[in-house]
């Protein structure tokens, strides 16, 4: 009897479960079209090690660096761990994984447009994009350009909202405030245009480090599920979005018949996947009174100040992008 060929697949990332059942649902769909021919391993970097050993510098993704404590001219040790995650997936010591699209960005920018504040107008809206013409353009180009290729959009998290210990009623009180953002086009330009001061950390750390607690931040850029604190003012700004990801080596082994079934069951486990973020964050909603935790809705008035302020980003970055590329997305 023929042996199943094993398909490692990495959580490189927090929250642990949120990836952990994505992978899972990869599975079960694969199994679908392929039978017993594949077996998804889904692993931790602590369950790698024990069975396989090391890879060098990936122990990094779980450390950080004090944001002012980084050598000039050096890399952070999330850097050196992000570089290791990419060798690890071009040498084929791991075949897929997920990560999230400002990461990708890096290999093929067009992936940061999903970071763009109010990209999207609803969920719809991102699934006609994320699910259609696009969509298979960025992950198709994404494997002409890196070690990778993408299989499907998730959310992992879905809505972005800003997070404090302390209570934010509204924009003017950013003012002044240490806010932690993942990137310079979701939330940092446009923090900096209201007052606030930005701090760029890669948001594996969001729910394993209290860098508010510790006095290094004041707010977070974060999504309910990646958030511990008590305040939150849900500005809904832009989508925290990732990839399902396999690597080039070991899909260049796959025949065609292969290859669309794991293109096929990676895009129903991400519709599966992202059901289930929409579902988290209304539990979330349902359960923030009794937990303590106070959501305070943007009112119109910010929000319209919010996108106003965001406008410049797109300006800004228009000249990365692939020429109408934004545009296009928008009139899906």
């Amino acid at each position: 009897m023929t042996q199943p060929r094993k398909i490692r697949w990495l959580i490189a990332h927090q929250p642990e479960e949120l990836f952990v059942r994505t992978a899972t649902a990869f599975a079960s769909e694969l199994a679908k079209h392929c039978g017993d021919q594949f077996e998804v391993e889904i692993l931790t970097y602590p369950k790698y090690v024990s069975k396989y050993g090391e890879i060098t510098g990936l122990d990094k993704l779980s450390k950080y660096d004090q944001v002012n404590a980084i050598t000039p001219g050096q890399k952070s040790d999330i850097e050196q761990g992000i570089e290791a995650f990419w060798n690890s997936l071009e040498d084929g010591v791991i075949e897929m994984s997920q990560t999230q699209v400002s990461l990708i960005a890096q290999w093929h920018y067009d992936f940061a447009a999903i970071d763009m504040p109010y990209m999207f107008d609803s969920h719809d809206h991102v699934s006609r994009v994320v699910d259609g013409e696009i969509g298979q353009e960025l992950c198709q180009k994404l494997g002409e350009k890196s070690p990778v290729t993408g299989l499907a959009f998730t959310y992992s998290g879905g809505y972005r909202v800003i997070g404090s210990d302390k209570p934010i009623y509204d924009l003017d009180d950013l003012q002044g405030l240490r806010v932690i953002v993942e990137n310079d086009l979701s939330l940092g330009n446009t923090a900096e245009r209201l007052g606030a001061k930005a701090i760029q950390v890669k948001p594996q750390f969001w729910k394993k480090l209290d860098l508010i607690g510790q006095g290094e931040a004041d707010a977070v850029e974060t999504t309910y599920l990646r958030f511990n604190g008590k305040h939150i003012l849900k500005t809904n700004h832009s989508m925290f979005m990732t990839t399902i990801l396999i690597g080039n080596r070991f899909w260049s082994t796959l025949t065609d018949e292969q290859q669309h079934a794991f293109t096929m069951a990676a895009r129903s486990a991400s519709i599966i996947e992202r059901q289930w973020a929409l579902e988290d964050s209304q539990r979330f909603e349902d359960e923030a009174v009794d937990k303590g935790v106070s959501i305070k809705d943007i009112s119109t008035e910010d929000q319209a100040r919010l996108k106003h302020a965001s406008q410049l980003n797109y300006v800004k970055a228009a000249p990365r992008f692939s020429k109408g590329l934004l545009a296009k997305i928008r009139r899906t």
